[in-house]
């Protein structure tokens, strides 16, 4: 099931993250500026991971992106800084967030996460294997 979207809550020896994050394939971050595609690993209420191969992003740069799923914008606007890198992986936090974009956000995640829950109720737990006979 590799197109199967995750969320996972995350914690990192230095600052632990605050917010589920979502795992969406075929979104995409599009900087306005540039206009360069990077792919999204995760996002969440406050963050968004991005695939950057070229490490055309380097820690305090600030970018405006909209947020794409298979070509159409579902999120406008976003700005972001760049708080980490690691190898071909660049995190960004949400910096100025309008009630709008934290809400679409916000509806963004919640969704993952119902569809995970859907999908785990439907095919299975592996939280009750314990209790299979």
């Amino acid at each position: 099931m590799k197109n199967k979207p995750l969320f996972t809550y995350e914690q990192s020896p230095g600052a632990p993250r605050k917010a589920y994050r979502a795992r969406v394939p075929g979104l995409v971050a599009r900087d306005c500026a540039t206009q360069t595609v990077f792919p999204v690993n995760d996002i969440s209420a406050t963050g968004i991971s991005l695939e950057d191969e070229a490490a055309a992003l380097k820690v305090g740069d600030v970018l405006n992106i909209d947020v794409l799923l298979r070509d159409h914008v579902i999120i406008t606007g976003l700005l972001a800084e760049v708080a980490r890198r690691q190898d071909q992986v660049a995190g960004l936090k949400f910096t100025d967030l309008t009630q709008r974009q934290e809400e679409r956000l916000d509806k963004l995640v919640l969704e993952v996460q119902k569809y995970t829950i859907s999908k785990t109720k439907l095919y299975g737990s592996h939280i009750d294997d314990e209790h299979t006979t």
